[in-house]
């Protein structure tokens, strides 16, 4: 970590509170997102009606969608130079909270498309299987290649949104 002036010290302690609050508030929101869809009956896990499924699978193919397209705009934005150390901490952290609902979607969205085979392909099946893994593996790299691996994932996954649109 660069020296930093003392405001900027406390103004970087800062930001890594909010964002530690908010990864914890993100989580727990999630858990209790998931808690309510199996109490309602919805359970990914297990096969399920396919007028349950396609709409959701509708549904996630906009969030992921436009996750993808976030990830795109932070990625170019993070090209340009001249931004300060904290303004890039909080961009990064921003990518990686995106990448990480994008990667829980993928899997949600696999085990759902399992639940419509054969009426999908089993490519289609398979894509979000390897795309969850892809994106699993960025998470836990997380390095200075980071936003290299990031343009090509999220290419792959914006053609597979698109099939999925196309199937449901």
């Amino acid at each position: 970590m660069p020296h930093l002036p003392q405001d900027d010290a406390r103004a970087e302690a800062a930001v890594w509170q909010a964002m530690v609050l908010f990864s914890t508030l993100s989580t727990a929101a999630e858990v209790w997102h998931a808690a309510r869809e199996r109490r309602a009956g919805r359970d990914p896990s297990g096969q399920e009606p396919a007028t349950v499924v396609r709409p959701y699978l509708r549904a996630a193919a906009a969030e992921l969608q436009a996750l993808l397209m976030q990830l795109q705009a932070g990625r170019l934005h993070a090209e340009r130079a001249g931004e300060g150390y904290v303004a890039r901490l909080v961009r990064r952290y921003d990518a990686l909270m995106a990448l990480r609902r994008a990667e829980r979607l993928l899997h949600v969205v696999h085990q759902r498309l399992l639940s419509l085979y054969p009426a999908v392909g089993e490519e289609l099946v398979e894509e979000a299987r390897l795309l969850h893994r892809q994106g699993a593996g960025l998470l836990e790299a997380a390095d200075e290649a980071f936003l290299e691996a990031l343009g090509p994932f999220c290419h792959r996954a914006l053609v597979f949104t698109g099939s999925l649109h196309r199937v449901v």
